[in-house]
């Protein structure tokens, strides 16, 4: 038995990456989701992926929810003017985390990470730093830089997938959603880079070549996925992707 036979492809919360990982890689990459600005963008909104609604702005956009007793709760929605991937190909440019700590009172990515995790409400209320989430807010808005959307591969990772697989002469490549519900197939000597970003789904949570040499994988709530490889990839990886490399005790709560 192993992780993909056992549909156990991401590890449990407390458990080691490279300990999870090791019966088929030596090597594990954590990717930041990067930021994103629009080129020529000018209009004045939240440049946030979801936002906070109350409960009757949700009631009156979800018929599901009328008849239930909803209380002491957050609500968020998707923010309806975030770009799509189309615009985001032709016109996004790229923004690392890197600059964003540098141009703001944040000190590393894992106050960034925290920030980031506070504006989906992924945190009970004595974990979510408001002030770290201000900070962030601020910048981003001033910038017009939008943030990543959580859990799922955006845009720009998956351009940097589809390169990965291609600078190590991986053609065939296998998709795998949250569930395990769907498999699919790609061949990649058929499908340009846009083709290949356009086959992905939000919830395709498992990407791997077909001798499983190179995985990529994420979880919801998160804004950075995990690479797994062998040490003679890992090279490659971390100076494609921004991150860093799993040590022997990171696990997927490495921000705290």
């Amino acid at each position: 038995m192993s992780i993909f036979t056992e549909n156990k492809i991401y590890p449990e919360e407390e458990t080691p990456l490279k300990e999870h990982f090791s019966e088929f890689y030596d090597s594990v990459y954590v990717a930041f989701l990067p930021f994103f600005r629009i080129e020529n963008e000018t209009k004045s909104k939240s440049f946030k992926a979801s936002e906070k609604i109350n409960v009757e702005q949700a009631k009156a956009e979800t018929k599901e929810l009328k008849s239930l007793k909803l209380e002491n709760v957050e609500i968020f929605t998707s923010n309806k003017d975030y770009p799509k991937e189309k615009e985001i190909y032709e016109n996004g440019v790229l923004i690392k985390w890197k600059e964003i700590v540098s141009n703001t009172e944040l000190s590393d990515s894992i106050e960034l990470n925290r920030a980031l995790k506070t504006s989906i409400g992924a945190y009970k209320k004595k974990l979510e730093r408001q002030d770290l989430l201000k900070t962030l807010n601020d910048y981003t808005d001033l910038e017009k830089i939008w943030h990543p959307s959580e859990g799922g591969f955006d845009l720009f990772t998956k351009k940097k997938i589809y390169q990965a697989f291609k600078n190590f002469n991986k053609d065939i490549i296998i998709i795998v959603d949250e569930f395990f519900e769907n498999t699919v197939e790609l061949d990649l000597t058929k499908l340009s880079e846009y083709e290949f970003i356009d086959k992905i789904d939000y919830k395709d949570y498992y990407i791997y070549s077909s001798d499983r040499e190179i995985l990529f994988t994420i979880e919801w709530d998160s804004y950075f996925c995990l690479v797994a490889v062998d040490k003679n990839k890992i090279e490659y990886i971390e100076n494609h992707f921004e991150g860093f490399i799993a040590d022997e005790k990171t696990t997927h709560l490495w921000d705290w």
